[in-house]
């Protein structure tokens, strides 16, 4: 197949549409947010199983004050690993996440280039090297994961909604159980976006300007 690296999509003779998107990681921190908000979700729910234990048990508010404490400070530990962790990422990466993308009529696929996927391999391992030190099978399982996930393919089938967010040249996508985003230049997002929005006919539509 004929490929170039370009951040403006082009089509080729089979009809497949690809283009690569450089992301300034410290100017732009759309992924910082969109981890910090799903870390944010996970939070929510001790917090909401802790509520209904303590109307469940008739617990006073100084028992629930003291365990939310206790979770609250796990949530801020955890904030500041993650934004150093992302910091850390976005040097090795030498400041730029690049993702190379195909949009056929069945998939739309995001790559990366061989040199950022080694590196997110080599930051999988360590991670999981990590959770087996730590005895943490869960932190273990997701380094490994994070090793081996250097494409992300998702059938138009599955795509339950898609979120176009022109002014940031956004479009988020969510399937089962997978959230992500893709990066498109403003003058290709209607392009690209209506090709989605034509091609997912199961996906939920919804456009913002913030």
């Amino acid at each position: 197949m004929n490929t170039r690296e370009t951040t403006r999509v082009y089509k080729d003779e089979y009809g497949v549409y690809h283009w690569v998107y450089r992301l300034p990681m410290f100017r732009n921190f759309s992924i910082l947010k969109t981890v910090l908000k799903a870390m944010g979700i996970c939070f929510l729910i001790p917090v909401l199983i802790l509520v209904c234990l303590c109307v469940k048990n008739q617990g006073t508010m100084e028992d629930f004050l003291e365990v939310f404490g206790i979770l609250a400070i796990i949530a801020i530990a955890i904030l500041i690993i993650s934004v150093l962790s992302y910091l850390l990422v976005a040097a090795l990466y030498g400041g730029n996440y690049v993702a190379i993308y195909t949009m056929d009529q069945q998939t739309i696929t995001t790559a990366q280039p061989a040199s950022q996927a080694s590196r997110q391999a080599i930051i999988g391992l360590f991670t999981a090297a990590t959770g087996v030190l730590g005895q943490n099978p869960g932190v273990y399982i997701a380094g490994l994961a994070g090793a081996a996930r250097q494409v992300v393919q998702t059938s138009y089938k599955d795509i339950k909604s898609l979120k176009f967010i022109p002014e940031k040249g956004e479009i988020r996508i969510h399937s089962f159980l997978t959230w992500y985003t893709i990066y498109v230049t403003p003058d290709d997002f209607s392009l690209v976006a209506g090709y989605l929005e034509g091609q997912c006919l199961n996906a939920k539509i919804s456009i913002t300007t913030s």
